[in-house]
């Protein structure tokens, strides 16, 4: 009996100890008007080009944020520019470095500057306790204006690989940058099962090249915005329920992924079968030339056609008005565009590259 008492009276003091200690770390926060936020350091004007964008960086500097507690602080930067600002990144110090080719891709993309032009942004950044909600972020000053002169950058790609295509990474399909740079990309794909019609997820990863020795990300690096259930390889899941047809965006830089379900079929539509009157042509997803197919279709000269999920009109795409430098012949489709126009009459093949942004439809004369 001693035993317990001596137990329980020893629990006792502990949990006074705790609370005490408590009571001393809420007493050395400062209230939040007192919080000193940090000061970032003008910056030079950038030129980016083709020589110096992989070899470059910016670095930004600015003096410790102050919450009266030794805490770790979380620094974020961004940019910003006619009333948009963009994240460059985070770090635990007062620096941060980016690449050129990366702040390039974020000054065009996010902020709006076009390739091969100059710009006008500031750069500012916040301080926010690490781990804890409990306290907002404070902002820094901005800096003084300083010119970003962009460059169209080359556009680099990733690869899947995944349940859809039997994990065969020696034909993984490719995916391209939405623009030069953007570190942002996207594509279409059938992620349906093959031989596993019952399937409730399909499962898959992101890779840098068509090899497992280079990088490659799961869920343990990418965050989905979607809920994605622990696997012990790390691979990343889809519901099917949902439908088998995605359309999924990396991006790279902030190391996010996000999905959006479009349907169960994909087809093309038009003069050729009366709009709808007849069975659509239906595409088949080709994984190892990354391109959705159709079966060979007979379509008359001055016959207008158009794409289209699940035999409505809810999710199609049409002509954009711009043809494709990237696909020669191709049409750049756009949501909701306009019917394109077969000037041709012949039996075709129909191809959709929607592993490029734009999608872009080709037509195969057979």
């Amino acid at each position: 009996m001693k035993i317990i008492k001596y137990i329980t009276a020893f629990a006792a003091m502990a949990m006074m100890a705790i609370s005490c200690s408590t009571d001393v770390d809420e007493v050395q926060i400062s209230p939040s008007d007192k919080f000193v936020s940090p000061v970032i350091s003008n910056q030079s004007d950038v030129i980016v080009n083709a020589n110096n964008s992989k070899v470059e960086s910016v670095t930004f500097t600015w003096t410790a944020a102050d919450f009266g507690l030794p805490v770790q602080i979380l620094y974020s930067v961004y940019l910003s520019a006619d009333g948009n600002s963009a994240l460059l990144g985070t770090s635990f110090s007062t620096s941060f470095s980016i690449s050129k080719a990366d702040l390039n891709g974020v000054v065009i993309n996010s902020l709006g500057i076009p390739a091969n032009e100059t710009g006008e942004v500031t750069a500012y950044v916040t301080a926010k306790i690490n781990g804890t909600a409990n306290y907002e972020a404070i902002s820094s000053n901005q800096t003084s204006p300083f010119n970003v002169t962009t460059f169209a950058a080359a556009l680099s790609w990733l690869h899947l690989c995944g349940e859809f295509n039997g994990w065969t990474i020696g034909s993984a399909p490719i995916f391209w940058e939405t623009t030069g740079g953007s570190n942002v990309f996207t594509c279409m794909v059938d992620f349906s099962v093959p031989d596993n019609a019952d399937a409730a997820r399909s499962y898959f990863k992101v890779t840098a090249e068509q090899n497992w020795s280079g990088d490659n990300w799961g869920y343990n690096y990418l965050t989905p915005s979607w809920t994605n259930p622990e696997q012990a390889d790390s691979n990343l899941s889809l519901d099917l329920s949902e439908g088998n047809i995605f359309e999924i965006t990396v991006n790279k830089a902030a190391m996010t992924i996000d999905k959006e379900a479009k349907g169960k079929v994909l087809s093309l539509v038009g003069g050729f079968n009366d709009w709808g009157a007849t069975p659509d042509a239906v595409f088949a997803y080709d994984s190892v030339e990354s391109v959705w197919l159709t079966p060979v279709v007979d379509i008359e000269a001055g016959a207008e056609i158009k794409v289209r999920v699940d035999n409505a009109w809810a999710v199609n795409w049409g002509a954009s008005g711009a043809t494709s430098s990237a696909i020669p012949g191709g049409y750049e489709l756009a949501a909701g565009g306009d019917n394109i126009a077969v000037s041709d009459a012949g039996s075709y093949i129909v191809k959709l590259h929607a592993n490029r942004t734009p999608f872009v439809l080709e037509l195969v004369k057979q």
